[in-house]
């Protein structure tokens, strides 16, 4: 599941990293000269969530002293700030989980709020219009998922969707019209008989894809499915063995690519619409020995490279693992701290290590010919030696007397 203290955000001009330690929230920009040191943005910080908008990034938090602040920028070095709750030592916003939609002359929220000691939580929707906060309304009741308790997105600039569950082996979807506020029904997204620890959803302008990890008590299975319209596809089962941390589902170069990691391994398999699957394959570029998944917001009219999670390196800081699986187009780089996010063409890492691999299998199976005729030559020098040994030894034998 996502990291909920951790956000990656892409602009076109920028790459972004927003993560949360010791209550304060720290971003680093990456430019040509590579990272730039951790500044800190807000402090005494319980929670946050990042969105952008019309050349803007906003930044909602709560604090400590009960607080809600939202900030604002265009470049992530220069935030202003304008708070939305004032009353101190409330504790209406601590710890909670949003997500935000900001529009021209309103302010949406989607926030999550612990109901009960069983884990059941409530879902509500506000809205701050004109400098005041409209009277909250009540979504649904739900369990919030390991990670993040819920996850949205924003289909289009007045329609959102939500994913959340009801029951432990399903997840739900729910659409809202923001303007006039409407409430769509509850729809079973995804149900398995054993527990889903981790799904990824991608969403384009026909289908709505969906990759999910089952897990029973002898096999873990990927499995991939697609919804269009008000129908959905047969599962497909990707995968199957016995571990798998998390998934991952990214559209690349017009390919939709499902990964993930089994075994601390990472894999991968390229799809075209969820009709054609291509082989599933170890990814053999640099990846993380230790990754998780957070969020990523970014642009939905880049056609290069779209998604709305990414992996991190828990070793590295939490830098994004960058990476592409077409050898002979643009290269998004994986996770250094020396290596530049850039949109111009890049020598594929994976086409060289590729060459390699296949040179030193040529070498290996010329070898393994030499090595095969220099065994058989010397083994029939050791059976002439063994029969010229016998032929002497007999010889004594014979020249005795009767």
């Amino acid at each position: 599941m996502q990291n909920p203290y951790v956000k990656y955000c892409k602009t076109a001009q920028t790459f972004a990293l927003f993560y949360m330690q010791n209550n304060s929230i720290y971003c680093r920009t990456q430019t040509h000269d590579g990272w730039c040191t951790p500044y800190c943005i807000a402090e005494g910080v319980t929670s946050f969530s990042v969105c952008y908008y019309d050349t803007y990034v906003y930044l909602l938090y709560p604090t400590t002293d009960g607080r809600l602040i939202l900030s604002a920028s265009m470049d992530f070095i220069q935030w202003q700030e304008r708070p939305l709750w004032q009353s101190t030592n409330n504790q209406r916003w601590q710890n909670t989980d949003f997500f935000i939609i900001p529009q021209k002359d309103t302010f949406h929220v989607i926030y999550a709020k612990t109901k009960d000691i069983n884990g059941i939580s409530t879902l509500y929707h506000i809205k701050f219009q004109k400098g005041q906060w409209q009277s909250p309304y009540q979504i649904d009741n739900f369990l919030p998922m390991a990670g993040t308790p819920f996850q949205a997105r924003r289909l289009q600039e007045n329609h959102i969707i939500l994913y959340y569950r009801q029951q432990r082996n399903v997840i739900h979807t729910r659409e809202i019209l923001l303007q006039p506020f409407t409430l769509g029904s509850i729809t079973p997204l995804i149900q398995t008989n054993s527990p889903c620890i981790d799904f990824s959803i991608l969403e384009d302008n026909e289908r709505l894809h969906l990759l999910y990890v089952v897990r029973s008590l002898f096999r873990t299975q990927i499995i991939y499915r697609y919804k269009q319209v008000h129908s959905i596809s047969q599962p497909v089962i990707l995968w199957e063995g016995n571990s798998c941390e998390n998934c991952l589902l990214y559209r690349e170069n017009g390919n939709l690519v499902a990964f993930w990691t089994a075994n601390g391994q990472p894999m991968r398999c390229v799809c075209q619409n969820g009709h054609t699957f291509g082989v599933v394959e170890q990814y053999t570029a640099p990846f993380p020995m230790q990754c998780m998944k957070a969020e990523l917001i970014c642009d939905t009219t880049q056609t290069d490279f779209f998604a709305t999670e990414l992996f991190g390196d828990k070793q590295n800081h939490f830098l994004p693992s960058l990476f592409s699986f077409t050898p002979k187009e643009t290269q998004l780089h994986a996770t250094s701290t020396d290596t530049l996010f850039s949109e111009q063409p890049a020598p594929s890492i994976h086409t060289k290590q590729q060459d390699e691999i296949n040179e030193l299998k040529q070498l290996l199976s010329q070898r393994t010919e030499e090595i095969s005729t220099i065994n058989a030559y010397w083994q029939s020098k050791v059976t002439q030696l063994e029969q010229q040994l016998a032929a002497l030894q007999s010889q004594p034998q014979e020249e005795q007397p009767s």
